[in-house]
């Protein structure tokens, strides 16, 4: 990272305590920020405080940069190392004076890594402390861990707002799950959690009954991703497959069908069925690659005897419950052959 040339650091500042700690709060220019500022990472040096560095994560960054509609709001923080003194509002830095940031340092690099007239366009807020003891830096550092992560159903809808998505798939996947809730002939219309809660909602916890939009999303992610044997199809096709599935597990196992005794119309068991698609030989070995519903009902008639039980599958998560519908449905194929076999002999 190349460093500019920069007189003798001098900015304006706020200053206020917090329960005895003084926080000063001023504004450097992407060029400042990049000569004043250092990052002295836990581990690496004996005052050391920040993460280790993704140089992948700070590209990100200089790219978000450069586009004309970005806006980055969050603080630069860190605490004012070697020679400071606040004087009339300002704060004025000796030759040994630097910021040593302890939240913000991918920002930082971000700067490094955009030419002059890119940084011109940047200014960030900081919140710096002076001379603050080690392990109270520490402290405050540990405080990220405290915040309270965007709910992930939250996240999934914003991103459908505003069309931010990593891949096709996801946002397939994502308009597919806002189908299965609302379409009138959906199998799981008004099943599907889609708003954020308070508490996540586990399964056996915090509520009564609905599947998890942010675990079905998933799941349909990566039953329409490029590895999945569907992406041979169109998006409206894989779609189409997909709903057939969810419809057809309704249609084999009535009596597991949204009762509170059985699970098959939890998140984990219609993920276990629709990860059939993906990861269940025995499933594939019945369709082939043939995705018709007529296909799909073969297959999965095969799985009528798999039982739904509940407590069965108390601690069982979706790659097992999958296996055990790949075994049910090899158990009735050897049967489904031996019965075959035996007519054979008689005749």
């Amino acid at each position: 990272m190349s460093t500019p040339t920069l007189p003798t650091p001098r900015f304006r500042a706020t200053r206020l305590d917090q329960h005895g700690t003084t926080v000063f709060t001023f504004v450097l220019t992407a060029e400042q920020l990049v000569a004043f500022a250092r990052v002295d990472r836990f581990g690496e040096k004996s005052d050391g405080v920040n993460r280790k560095f993704n140089e992948g994560h700070a590209i990100k960054i200089a790219q978000a940069m450069i586009e004309p509609d970005t806006v980055m709001l969050d603080a630069i923080c860190g605490d004012l190392k070697g020679t400071w003194r606040y004087e009339n509002g300002t704060l004025i830095g000796e030759g040994d004076a630097y910021l040593s940031i302890d939240d913000g340092q991918h920002r930082w690099a971000a700067c490094g890594l955009l030419n002059p007239e890119e940084r011109a366009r940047w200014s960030f807020t900081v919140c710096a402390t002076m001379g603050l003891d080690y392990e109270t830096r520490l402290h405050i550092f540990r405080q990220q861990r405290l915040r309270r992560p965007i709910d992930a159903r939250l996240d999934l809808a914003q991103r459908h707002r505003l069309d931010e998505w990593h891949s096709d798939a996801e946002r397939e996947a994502y308009v597919l799950v806002l189908q299965l809730q609302s379409d009138p002939d959906s199998p799981l219309k008004g099943m599907i959690i889609l708003d954020e809660t308070v508490k996540r909602p586990y399964e056996h916890q915090h509520r009564t009954q609905g599947i998890n939009a942010n675990g079905l999303w998933q799941v349909l992610k990566s039953v329409m991703s490029k590895g999945s044997p569907l992406f041979v199809l169109s998006v409206e096709k894989r779609a189409e497959v997909a709903r057939n599935m969810i419809r057809l597990a309704s249609e084999i196992w009535p009596k597991a069908w949204c009762s509170p005794n059985h699970i098959l119309s939890t998140a984990r068991g219609i993920n276990a069925v629709m990860m059939l698609l993906v990861s269940s030989p025995e499933f594939r070995g019945v369709i082939g690659d043939d995705f018709r519903i007529e296909s799909l009902r073969n297959g999965l008639s095969y799985a009528s005897s798999f039982n739904w039980t509940a407590g069965k599958h108390k601690n069982a998560n979706v790659r097992e419950i999958t296996d055990g519908i790949n075994n049910a449905i090899r158990n009735a194929r050897q049967r489904a052959l031996q019965s075959s076999d035996n007519v054979g002999v008689t005749a």
